[in-house]
């Protein structure tokens, strides 16, 4: 059982919506099912971007949540469970399958009520125990996996997403920004003694090169990477993402307007051809992500 956070810097990088359209791949790749399946937690607290692509918002207002979950709201036990539909953590999830146009219960949901007060008092960082416990409870109840998507930066529940995960899956646009704040980061992870694995993913990246001040930017983007990964002190950085063949998540047209599953569409519509591509990528980084390093 893994943990796998999706990560970024800064908003905007189309994190939410890559976790949302990686997630069906996984599922296939895991072999997840109802009877083992994929855990999933909004842990994004004040935009609660995953919450509102599932349409769960109304659902989890005023309920248990991830900020329940943070601060201990419920007793629960961390024992294997003759019936996993039965016990009582489990019970908090959603069950968001059909959604993403796989097995319904092959995928559970804990969102957040992005309008719940939070004491910040006890925000603090030690919520560790909390995601241990998770941990136990997953190994012990057959979880396939557990799939965070974080907020962005050094936030209290950003710095605790990744320090809970196995692989950090860090999103960044192919800009200057992006790419400086993505870098200061991993080399504030590397001075940690946790070993992760850190899968860099351009997301929303053009379709079409461009020349800018004299210099193609698809190319001088990737060689601006691939020099910056090689200052950091992190042993498993994974570049499948970062080359000519295949530089990150391209751009899709209709995620301008309205996000969706690739996944699902696929079965009901004729894809463009950007959409095309990008289910290519978010097949690969499913396969990438549900092998064991």
């Amino acid at each position: 059982m893994k943990t796998i956070t999706f990560y970024s810097y800064k908003g905007g990088a189309g994190r939410s919506s890559t976790t949302l359209n990686t997630l069906p791949y996984l599922v296939e790749s895991m072999h997840a099912s109802a009877t083992a399946p994929i855990l999933v937690l909004d842990m994004d607290l004040d935009s609660a971007g995953m919450t509102y692509l599932l349409g769960l918002d109304i659902h989890f207002k005023g309920h248990y949540d991830v900020k329940s979950f943070l601060m201990g709201d419920e007793n629960w036990s961390e024992a294997a469970s003759a019936s996993l539909k039965e016990h009582e953590f489990y019970q908090k999830f959603v069950p968001v399958g059909n959604i993403l146009g796989v097995d319904n219960e092959a995928v559970m949901f804990l969102g957040v009520d992005d309008a719940k007060p939070v004491d910040n008092n006890q925000m603090d960082g030690t919520k560790e125990d909390v995601f241990n416990k998770l941990r136990r409870f997953c190994r012990r109840n057959g979880i396939k996996a557990v799939v965070i998507d974080s907020s962005a930066g050094d936030q209290f529940s950003a710095v605790l997403s990744t320090g809970a995960a196995n692989d950090i899956v860090c999103c960044m646009r192919p800009t200057m920004q992006f790419r400086i704040g993505t870098f200061n980061y991993l080399h504030r992870l590397s001075e940690k003694t946790q070993e992760k694995r850190i899968v860099l993913l351009p997301t929303v990246v053009p379709n079409t090169d461009k020349e800018v001040d004299g210099e193609m930017q698809r190319t001088k983007a990737i060689n601006n990477i691939r020099d910056r990964v090689d200052d950091l002190a992190i042993d498993e950085v994974c570049m499948d993402f970062v080359t000519e063949e295949c530089f990150g998540i391209n751009e899709v047209e209709r995620f301008k307007w309205k996000e969706g599953v690739l996944y699902k569409i696929a079965n009901t519509a004729e894809l463009s051809e950007d959409e095309k591509e990008a289910t290519k990528r978010y097949k690969k980084l499913a396969n990438v992500l549900a092998k064991e390093v």
